[in-house]
């Protein structure tokens, strides 16, 4: 059965309901089958007793005339028939005899139609008379049914009562279902404090943490981007009143050299917001994006950055060396995240080593396993970033001090963000060989997901 709309409160009510209905029907016809077992019993006894009565009269020489009795207007439920038996009749034959008592005397029961009506017949011969109590078996059934009502009808007067009874307390249940439903309806888009668990009932507590715990994240991730929003704004202010100085002074140009001047200072300076705008789209790609089970081959992906990375240090002259020795044992570095998000992540530590080393200066990849993670470090020979300051350097917008390079400030944010997603560990030391920065990203590689599971089994 199919529930277009599916209602905990109906489903309740419909169960328990049929519950009842069929409950009350299958005692009725308990209700009937062992009434009529009584009545059954009760009227075989008196029929017997009312046949072993006569023939107590009949023994004291009390001779009733033959026929029917009781008289006419009497209750005709039981009817006593008496027959005179004649000497050949007065034995019945030997395969043909009917049930013995103790006394000698000939009993049995059996059932006759008659004038259309089925009686129930117990026979008790004696030596000179056939006794017969007849019993109607239709106004035995209506006392069978009668006293079966008289059992049911209680249970049919208060079935309603009953149900009345399980639909307030169904509703009542359900109650903080509706008081739940009825807060969040009241609030606006703005409102995610938690819902109240207070006389919740257990079976609910789960759910409304569940909620709260959602309303948190949600919060957090606007609180995120009004943050983003805002410092994004202010950012931005800064580029396009450059630009909007630039233009100013490619207008007042009154020289070649000046107009080409002012044209390289636009350009540049152009450049520099397109490559703010777009480092503020990433970061906000990779904040909503949700890109669960997939994975990226490390090596492959690290050389994909590195390729994007390459044209700007070959202009500041800088040695780039990679050792990816560990690969040549010919297992594949398969680690968590998709092939997108590593090289964003790869290629903004690139471009950072390769903007702050100075040049003639050199940058190291390394790629290694340390017991189940894959370490890939990046080391360069600039003037690295002073241990107070390494944390502060992945906040939006904020650059370490001590350097006059250019820079938005969001590709350290922005590698947080990936590395956060994908369950990235970053370490940042001083270079031992090189003298700048060393930073080290622990990739957790599918044997370490595994062993994890087996742990957690």
């Amino acid at each position: 059965m199919t529930w277009s709309v599916y209602s905990i409160r109906k489903r309740l009510l419909l169960t328990l309901g049929t519950a009842i209905a069929v409950a009350t029907l299958v005692q009725a016809g308990i209700s009937y089958r062992v009434a009529l077992s009584e009545v059954d019993t009760i009227a075989d006894y008196q029929m017997v007793q009312t046949a072993y009565a006569m023939r107590g009269h009949l023994l004291e020489g009390i001779n009733p005339a033959p026929g029917r009795s009781p008289a006419a207007g009497e209750d005709r439920s039981f009817v006593l028939q008496t027959t005179p038996l004649s000497e050949s009749q007065s034995g019945a034959p030997a395969d043909n005899a009917p049930q013995t008592s103790q006394s000698g005397d000939a009993r049995d029961f059996s059932m006759r139609r008659v004038g259309g009506k089925t009686f129930r017949v117990f026979s008790l011969h004696t030596q000179t008379m056939l006794l017969e109590v007849m019993h109607d078996m239709g106004k035995r059934r209506d006392m069978a049914r009668k006293l079966a009502l008289r059992t049911v009808l209680p249970i049919l007067i208060l079935g309603p009562l009953l149900l009345l009874i399980v639909w307030w307390g169904i509703s009542h249940a359900l109650r903080p279902l509706v008081t739940s439903r009825e807060e969040i309806a009241r609030r606006n888009v703005s409102d995610l404090h938690e819902l109240r668990t207070e006389g919740a009932p257990e079976e609910l507590l789960p759910f409304i943490r569940e909620i709260n715990g959602l309303f948190a994240r949600i919060g957090e991730a606007f609180a995120a981007q009004r943050s983003f929003v805002a410092d994004a704004a202010h950012e931005l202010r800064t580029p396009l009143t450059a630009l909007r100085l630039q233009v100013q002074a490619l207008q007042r140009a009154t020289t070649v050299e000046m107009r080409n001047g002012a044209v390289e200072r636009l350009v540049t300076g152009i450049d520099r917001a397109t490559r703010l705008i777009e480092q503020m789209l990433s970061l906000a790609r990779e904040e909503a994006s949700d890109a669960a089970g997939a994975s990226a081959d490390l090596p492959q992906v690290a050389r994909l950055a590195l390729s994007d990375v390459l044209p700007q240090a070959q202009l500041r002259n800088i040695d780039i060396g990679a050792d990816f020795f560990d690969q040549a044992q010919g297992e594949p570095l398969i680690v968590r995240g998709s092939t997108e998000a590593v090289c964003a992540l790869l290629r903004n530590l690139f471009e950072n080593a390769v903007k702050y080393t100075s040049p003639l200066g050199t940058v190291n990849l390394s790629l290694r396993r340390e017991d189940l993670d894959i370490v890939l470090t990046i080391e360069d020979s600039g003037p690295g970033i002073p241990q107070a300051e390494r944390s502060a350097v992945f906040e939006r917008f904020r650059r370490g001090s001590g350097h006059d390079v250019e820079g938005s400030g969001l590709g350290l944010s922005i590698v947080q963000a990936i590395a956060r997603k994908n369950d990235i560990r970053i370490l940042m030391a001083r270079s031992a060989a090189l003298g700048g920065l060393s930073v080290s990203l622990y990739f957790r590689s599918d044997r370490t997901r595994a062993a994890a599971a087996q742990n957690a089994g």
